[in-house]
């Protein structure tokens, strides 16, 4: 028996596009022989199409599409869907052959943490259900689940489990699971574990394709009966899976580094991203520093070069370096580089604010106009050419409040802002292992500065910090429990406070793309007003 599995990548609410693209994969499969075809979760509507849910029409659209889907089926189909019953809805799956749908089921299981809220949508299926689906000279006893039935270690429904003692012969997961780092192999133990417990094969169909800021690596797992791998989608890129059932030859499972990941990650979540939004021309202010380098390789690389314009805004504080840094950068990557210099209009903000500021020691307020000068020309440029904005920002400058509102955080994408600055300088290296020299040396050597004062230098040793902040956003780990592992006290409270205190500047951030297991914005809800001290000691 053989099984397409179809990890395509769809766009939410393009019920045509999406349908086009179903069908052109169904057509694939079925040349290749298959005898079930295999779609992701919510392959119709596209993932996660949240309050469109509620929208007049939208339900109705999606079910019309699986009607004309299902009215062209010939061999067995396996697709995702949004079902309505009663006003209630369903993340659900259909089976389709014949020219109609014959089976219908529902998501029993419904994350409501991280970056998913789905309970807010749907209501939960009741019963994980078994399927006789017919093939050209047999049958075959399908347990159909759909991706968080998978992930069913906390909750009391055991569907694989269940599924088994209901007669399955074979166990597919259809799934819309978005990537983090580590994700493949938090996926390959589970499905391992199912497949122990049963003894049936799983297969294991993912989406691939960027949505906002969730990004779906694809990577789609079969496995036989014995917990040999029999199959494995491509990262990152739409894929169809031929799985023999019946193959005895175990593959060996791919698992691309975890710098390479995240970088083609990156690239098409920046992809995607212009893809869906309908631009084509990205602008980025370039510093000659280590950020604004790996932003703009991420895009030449998701755009192409002769889509991205690079522009240096240099001030009296800028270094001869950085202007050189960020030139060579430019002529690297092939890209348009325009040098634009903001000394006269910050002089003209100084003058404009000089009585207000009278008898007052310049600080913060006079280094910020810089940055705003520059978010402000970048902004006019993509006003007035149509190219969007890429934000520079790390994750760890968010964290801590680094960053100037309405300064060097404008943009409509911010690429790296779920990077800490650690792993911003091992993608940099990564990219220069790949292409040797692509991103200045000058530009990872050089201690990081935002140049807003003269001899300015960041306030921070990353190595040190990166760590530390990673552990309180990512691991929600509270300052007690760094101190008590041996961190600096002072240290310690002093970046969780800055960590508490800037909540208000990530809520007016550009949408930034998830990579870690937590992300601020969509995987990370904290109140902006909150007293939390965080955990005692």
């Amino acid at each position: 028996m053989k099984i397409a599995l179809c990890q395509i990548n769809p766009t939410v609410g393009a019920f045509e596009i999406n349908q086009k693209l179903i069908l052109m994969y169904y057509k694939k499969s079925i040349e290749a022989n298959a005898d079930i075809v295999v779609f992701p979760e919510l392959s119709i509507p596209g993932y996660p199409p949240q309050d469109l849910l509620w929208e007049s029409g939208f339900v109705d659209q999606n079910l019309a599409c699986l009607n004309e889907i299902a009215s062209k089926s010939t061999l067995p189909l396996i697709i995702g869907y949004v079902r309505q019953d009663n006003g209630k809805i369903f993340n659900s799956a259909a089976i389709c052959f014949e020219g109609k749908i014959q089976f219908s089921t529902d998501k029993i299981l419904l994350p409501t943490y991280d970056v998913f809220d789905e309970d807010r949508y749907f209501t939960g299926g009741n019963t994980p259900n078994v399927f006789e689906i017919p093939l050209k000279d047999c049958s075959v006893q399908v347990g159909l689940q759909i991706c968080e039935d998978l992930w069913d270690r906390e909750y009391e429904c055991k569907v694989s489990q269940l599924q088994k003692e209901n007669g399955a012969h074979v166990i597919i997961n259809i799934s819309a699971s978005p990537y983090h780092d580590g994700r493949l192999a938090e996926r390959t133990d589970l499905i391992l574990e199912k497949v122990k417990e049963s003894k049936l094969p799983f297969l294991y169909c993912n989406m691939v394709g960027a949505q906002d800021e969730l990004i779906f690596d694809g990577e789609s797992l079969a496995f036989n009966s014995n917990g040999d791998c029999i199959g494995q989608g491509e990262v990152f890129k739409e894929d169809l899976v031929l799985v023999n059932l019946e193959r005895t030859q175990a593959l060996e499972i791919h698992n691309t580094s975890r710098e390479e990941k995240m970088v083609r990650a990156l690239c098409l979540g920046v992809a995607d991203y212009f893809k869906k939004t309908g631009h084509t021309e990205a602008v980025l202010g370039l510093s000659g520093g280590i950020d604004s380098a790996l932003v703009g390789a991420i895009a030449t690389e998701a755009l192409g070069s002769e889509n991205i314009h690079g522009i240096s805004l240099p001030s009296k504080f800028s270094s001869n370096h950085s202007l050189s840094d960020a030139q060579l950068l430019a002529e690297n990557l092939g890209i348009d580089y325009r040098i634009i210099p903001i000394q006269e209009a910050v002089d003209g903000m100084e003058t404009v604010l000089h009585p207000h500021f009278l008898g007052l020691e310049p600080n913060v307020a006079e280094e910020n106009l810089q940055a705003r000068a520059r978010g402000n020309l970048l902004m006019a440029l993509s006003n007035k050419f149509g190219w969007m904005v890429l934000s520079t920002g790390n994750k760890t400058e968010l964290a801590l409040g680094y960053c100037t509102l309405y300064g060097d955080m404008s943009g409509g994408l911010a690429v790296i802002s779920d990077l800490s600055k650690s792993d911003v300088y091992a993608l940099a290296k990564w990219i220069n292992t790949k292409t040797p020299g692509r991103i200045p040396e000058g530009s990872i050597s050089k201690p990081p500065s935002a140049e807003l004062a003269l001899n300015q230098v960041d306030p921070f040793d990353y190595d040190v910090i990166s760590p530390l902040v990673d552990a309180m956003v990512e691991d929600r780990k509270s300052p007690s429990e760094l101190i008590q592992d041996g961190a600096d006290q002072e240290l310690v409270n002093s970046l969780y406070q800055k960590i508490r205190f800037n909540e208000y500047k990530r809520r007016q951030a550009a949408p930034g793309l998830r990579v870690s297991s937590r992300a601020f914005g969509v995987g990370r809800r904290i109140p902006i007003v909150n007293h939390y001290e965080g955990k005692l000691k």
